[in-house]
């Protein structure tokens, strides 16, 4: 099996690339001249490269002739661009090209990360049918092309599966998400953390868990569309920090109620997942204690190195 990545340079990406490699997947993963490959030294001897910002890259990709494209790359993710509609749309361009890649190469299958940004400020647990009411332009452009693909892969009789999903935690998470945030301030032995009073509730999935369940898209037949990738547990988000204080830093000051909640903050964020565990199987094997372990683990290693 030949597949076309994106994002591999990326949080969710790499971790991706690992479980399809582990599958022995034929990889080729796309990166941009200015992505660092810190997070592919497990794996970048065993893929093939190609630079996205090198007007050759299409063809490189069509030469390759996946039979899969992966597609989790995306520009604007971090909060201080989900409101910016030129970095947003931006991301267009790039769909265009890889479903230009989709045609030529007669691909059997593509599948792209969508987000829980598509459906707004839910309170809940939403399933797939739920309406999309996104309130940035991340959330609008995603649902856009969604649409985008579903459109194009039903006229040209390919599978497509657009994964949308919610709250993914584990290694190689950008330190300017919460978790990952707040790990390498306790390991700087800063004072503490402003907080809001953390009564919301997480469905956090650990992202290997997220990665298996992609790897078993990619080897399984389901009725083509939506699904939500999430979590079926939660966890109030008070409860989960005080834990990770405890277990590295417990002289570390949690300042719950020293922000304010955003307005239309949701209370509980969970994706009904039913669906594709129906279709493709249960995906989620890692307890939320052992997989905040793994990633305790992996941001110590990480500060000791430095």
């Amino acid at each position: 099996m030949k597949i076309l990545l994106t994002g591999a340079t990326g949080f969710l990406g790499s971790h991706i690339a690992e479980a399809l490699l582990a599958n022995d997947v034929n990889l080729m993963i796309t990166k941009r001249s200015m992505s660092s490959l810190n997070n592919c030294t497990s794996f970048i001897d065993h893929v093939q490269v190609i630079n996205s910002d090198n007007p050759i890259w299409i063809s490189q990709a069509c030469s390759f002739s996946p039979d899969i494209i992966i597609h989790s790359a995306w520009t604007g993710v971090l909060s201080g661009n989900r409101y910016d509609w030129p970095v947003q749309l931006s991301n267009i361009d790039f769909m265009n090209s890889l479903l230009y890649i989709a045609e030529k190469s007669n691909v059997s299958k593509f599948i792209a990360l969508g987000s829980q940004a598509e459906y707004g400020d839910f309170d809940g647990i939403v399933s797939e049918n739920a309406g999309l009411f996104p309130v940035n332009s991340y959330g609008y452009v995603k649902s856009m092309v969604s649409r985008m693909v579903g459109s194009f892969c039903d006229l040209r009789g390919i599978d497509w599966y657009w994964l949308r999903v919610f709250s993914v935690y584990g290694e190689r998470e950008s330190n300017q998400w919460l978790i990952p945030g707040l790990l390498t301030n306790m390991l700087d032995n800063m004072a503490g953390m402003d907080l809001t009073l953390g009564q919301q509730r997480y469905a956090y999935l650990y992202v290997k868990d997220f990665a298996n369940a992609v790897m078993k898209v990619c080897s399984g037949k389901a009725p083509c569309g939506v699904y939500n990738l999430s979590s079926s547990t939660v966890i109030e988000l008070r409860v989960l920090l005080e834990h990770l204080r405890d277990r590295l830093n417990p002289a570390f000051e949690l300042r719950f109620g020293a922000l304010p909640y955003r307005a239309g903050q949701p209370m509980l964020v969970q994706g009904d997942v039913s669906k594709f565990v129906k279709s493709f199987g249960h995906f989620e094997n890692t307890p939320l204690n052992a997989g905040l372990e793994y990633t305790i683990t992996y941001y110590k290693k990480q500060h000791e190195s430095i």
